[in-house]
């Protein structure tokens, strides 16, 4: 396949001017965008074949620009692929889960991204869409703007010869074959041409006025700008000494007039061709001085997002603590006021049970209780403030709001009963007498970081913590006690009973609960 459209969105002018070189050398056209937004509505102008797609970008990122691409059911189906200057361990799941199509680390590979962008391409025209609609009798006019990238890359060769008529004759030999041909009638014009025209091969007589084409060759390879253009000499003298002169002033190959039209166009090619192996190492030289330039910068950036993922994976999730460092919202970790769903949850009779047990196996039962434990924590997204021994403490709804923080706190707590049912009778078989208690409340707490630079911990502050841990303290084993504001909450989805009024410590009034027996209909 040839010709497939591809949407570019990359902030950076370099990254994307190579990326877009890589592409239209392999026959592709381009759109380029410099935001999100942009690339969004280009997207859906014109259904790109394909879309790569820079993570870090102004405003709007990546990441959000794919969900509304994938959202839009003219944009659904596009691939898109992920380009990311920060890789970490785990970003290429992390990407590909999250709808990208393909992921791509800077600086680009160039030998990998065609192979990346032409497998998609296949993929993607087996199923017919809206580009072959496009190419119907009503071209889009952006779509025709497209293609003109592509005349840039169009090679530029610049003839210089005296004699009017071998300019015109390479020039019908050339432009039919999609070159573009500049002339020049001196060495002193071919200088300046090629300073101002910036020609990718120069086709230079030898037999000239004032200045001979082994002049022209000198200069152009003393100058570090034109060190390596292509340079045929083109002559009628055909002593095997001109040949020898023209390699030593310079030029890369020798053509003896009359010209054999096969033979130039077969020179001028592959001299092109090394010319652009040339300049795409040098692109990519040029940017990896420039990467390493800033690597130091960057490598410190890392480091100080996994110091804090470190942080936060102490107390949340690791999805919540890689969306909060990914969308840098640690400023939702500061002291406020929020309402909150909180669990306190302990083992009955692990006093007694460490009384009698040897240290050893009580950190294996605490081990099996807090891996069990965890693994509900982190798939209901709670935020853990505090392990104590067989005790802790969980609350929803902070630092990043949930929709159902009361649901979802007693959903944890009954598949918390029923995981700990499992783990009792493995320890009933090893000797060992406990049982599960549970204690959920909602209200409004304080909520924010405490401790000192090096350790800190997130923890809740208020009357609905202690309400919570004192229907902890009062649960007998099994039991799932609610305060009645979390029952009004979730009467719907689960089965409870009443209790007598609770004289709990702390409170200056009996307080209302319920026990949970399950949910409804056995969900």
């Amino acid at each position: 396949m040839a010709g497939e459209l591809i949407l570019i969105v990359e902030d950076n002018e370099k990254n994307l001017q190579l990326v877009r070189d890589l592409l239209q050398v392999k026959g592709y056209r381009t759109l380029e965008a410099e935001t999100a937004e942009l690339g969004i509505e280009l997207a859906r102008r014109h259904t790109p074949h394909l879309i790569l797609m820079d993570i870090q970008l102004p405003g709007m990122d990546g990441m959000a620009a794919l969900g509304q691409l994938k959202a839009d059911p003219t944009t659904a189906k596009t691939p898109v692929i992920a380009l990311t200057a920060f890789a970490m361990k785990d970003d290429r799941q992390r990407f590909l889960s999250a709808g990208f199509d393909g992921y791509l680390v800077k600086p680009i590979n160039t030998r990998e991204l065609p192979g990346v962008v032409r497998e998609l391409c296949e993929r993607q025209g087996s199923h017919p869409g809206p580009l072959s609609e496009r190419q119907g009798s009503h071209p889009d006019p952006l779509s025709e703007r497209a293609r003109e990238p592509m005349m840039e890359q169009t090679r530029k060769v610049l003839v210089v010869d005296d004699t009017p008529r071998n300019i015109q004759l390479l020039d019908a030999i050339l432009s039919p074959r999609g070159y573009t041909v500049v002339a020049a009638s001196s060495g002193t014009e071919a200088l300046e041409k090629v300073r101002v025209e910036a020609p990718d091969l120069v086709l230079l007589d030898i037999v000239m006025p004032r200045m001979s084409g082994y002049e022209v060759a000198q200069r152009l390879r003393a100058d570090p700008a034109t060190r390596f253009l292509p340079i045929v000499m083109v002559t009628a003298l055909g002593a095997q000494e001109e040949k020898v002169k023209a390699i030593e002033a310079g030029a890369d190959d020798f053509l003896t007039k009359p010209i054999n039209q096969l033979e130039l166009l077969a020179r001028v090619k592959s001299l092109l061709r090394i010319k652009e192996y040339h300049d795409t190492i040098q692109a990519q030289a040029a940017q990896l001085a420039e990467w390493n330039k800033t690597l130091e910068e960057r490598v410190q950036r890392q480091v100080e997002e996994l110091e804090r993922m470190g942080r936060l994976r102490r107390f949340l999730a690791p999805q919540l603590a890689e969306m909060i460092v990914s969308s840098q919202q640690e400023q939702l970790l500061k002291n406020h006021r929020q309402e909150i769903a909180v669990v306190f949850c302990d083992l009955r009779g692990f006093t007694a049970f460490t009384e009698t047990t040897e240290p050893e196996e009580v950190m294996e039962v605490l081990r099996e209780f807090h891996t069990a434990m965890g693994e509900l924590i982190f798939r209901y997204e709670g935020t853990i403030e505090h392990f104590a021994g067989d005790g802790m403490m969980i609350f929803f709804n902070d630092p990043l709001p949930c929709s159902d923080p009361a649901e979802r706190a007693v959903r944890m707590a009954i598949e918390m009963r029923a995981r700990v049912g499992e783990l009792r009778a493995a320890w009933r078989k090893r000797g060992h007498q406990l049982d599960f208690g549970v204690g959920v409340s909602m209200g409004y707490a304080t909520l924010g970081k405490i401790g000192f630079e090096g350790r800190f911990d997130y923890a809740a502050i208020g009357t609905v913590v202690n309400l919570a841990s004192r229907l902890c303290d009062e649960a007998k084993g099994g039991q799932i006690l609610i305060s009645q504001r979390v029952y009004s909450m979730v009467e719907e989805a689960v089965e409870a009973e009443a209790l007598d009024r609770l004289t709990l410590k702390g409170f200056s009034k009996p307080v209302i609960a319920y026990n949970v027996i399950g949910l409804k209909g056995g969900g």
